[in-house]
């Protein structure tokens, strides 16, 4: 594609994180961003040295996000993809500093940050049942647990208290991040399945199909969908794959670790 009179600016392999960083693919897109940069009074201008950088990985990722563009890998740029294609565009076509105001601006008025948490617990060989482990979610200190008999809402510390010292098994916490809306998204389906007191199924009901379920009614992915099992006609997922990728997800705040008493 044309640009006036400027000719498009190609790469020949992938500049950025986990990129071949070649030193002339380098220059060519740390030549483009300043070209945008230079647009937004509050960034400097990156050192053309063809040097991969955590300031080029830094300008690249906040171009893509200025801009809403899909990325195969943010703060990558590949040969042939938007985001190049997007930074061959001029700066006052592109808008830059309007993108970023706009971003900075929905930064500032973020609300505070929610979480919820995942609970994955260890095995119970002994237990009909029980010897895949168990999963359930708190909300806010109330911990929302799928057992075999019965759909319960109980205390978040009694719950860890007691499997961790009358039950005796490890317990593995996930802090997930989520918005306000989120959060009132998931209590909400977690106590309408309470009260419906469905029959526990392996497949479709179960203590971590329910966690999975919920959690990706909000768009938190929560099983692995190249080991899903007849997807058609199941929810099958276990505790062991909702811990990781869960582990993996980028809503992940920390992991801790509960160790049994012995």
């Amino acid at each position: 594609m044309k640009m006036g009179a400027t000719a498009q600016q190609r790469i020949t392999g992938a500049v950025g994180d986990a990129g071949l960083n070649k030193p002339t693919d380098v220059i060519a897109i740390q030549r483009l961003l300043n070209g945008h940069l230079a647009r937004d009074n509050g960034s400097r201008q990156l050192a053309v040295d063809g040097k991969m950088s955590t300031e080029l990985l830094e300008a690249i990722t906040s171009f893509q996000i200025a801009g809403d563009i899909a990325a195969i890998r943010p703060g990558r740029v590949e040969p042939g993809s938007p985001t190049l294609w997007m930074l061959n565009q001029r700066p006052d076509a592109f808008g830059y500093e309007r993108r970023r105001m706009r971003l900075k601006m929905s930064l500032t008025m973020t609300e505070p940050q929610q979480s919820i948490e995942v609970f994955v617990f260890d095995a119970i060989m002994s237990s009909p049942g029980s010897q895949f482990g168990h999963a359930a979610i708190d909300i806010d200190g109330t911990t929302y647990s799928r057992a075999h008999t019965k759909y319960a809402k109980l205390g978040r510390d009694d719950y860890i208290t007691s499997n961790l010292t009358r039950v005796k098994r490890d317990v593995v916490s996930l802090t997930l991040r989520v918005t306000r809306q989120e959060k009132a998204i998931i209590k909400a389906e977690l106590d309408k399945r309470v009260a419906a007191q469905a029959p526990y199924d392996i497949a479709v009901n179960s203590c971590s199909t329910n966690v999975a379920d919920v959690l990706e009614k909000v768009g938190i992915l929560a099983h692995d969908p190249r080991f899903q099992l007849m997807p058609s006609s199941t929810k099958l997922v276990t505790p062991k794959e909702l811990l990781i990728i869960l582990s993996r997800s980028d809503r992940l705040i920390k992991r801790t670790n509960y160790s049994k008493s012995k």
